[in-house]
């Protein structure tokens, strides 16, 4: 049986050092609601801090995957990229291991 979430409220102080916040409520699970406070206890953090800069690393990761795939689009869609074909890849990539592994193919 699944145990049931627990629900997790970041509250964060507002002052003339900080910029305008908002506050952000999730269910997690309970063994990372257990892991989340372990760490705020060894740390010496607060969940909210520790939940915030898991929140902060995700997005920056997401963002430059996401760019880097427009930026991927976008020269797929100039016209000036170079393509192997889908077989070529496959065949190459079917060698790899094997006595027949070969050399990439050529992007055309």
């Amino acid at each position: 049986m699944q145990k049931p979430a627990i629900c997790a409220t970041m509250y964060t102080l507002h002052t003339a050092r900080y910029s305008p916040v908002a506050t952000l409520s999730i269910r997690i699970p309970e063994e990372i609601g257990e892991q989340l406070e372990k760490l705020a206890d060894s740390t010496g953090r607060t969940r909210s801090f520790l939940a915030l800069d898991a929140l902060r690393r995700y997005l920056a990761q997401e963002e430059w995957q996401a760019q880097a795939v427009r930026t991927a689009v976008e020269k797929a869609d100039s016209g000036t990229a170079k393509y192997a074909s889908h077989d070529a890849v496959d065949h190459w990539l079917a060698g790899w291991g094997t006595d027949e592994e070969g050399d990439a193919p050529e992007c055309k």
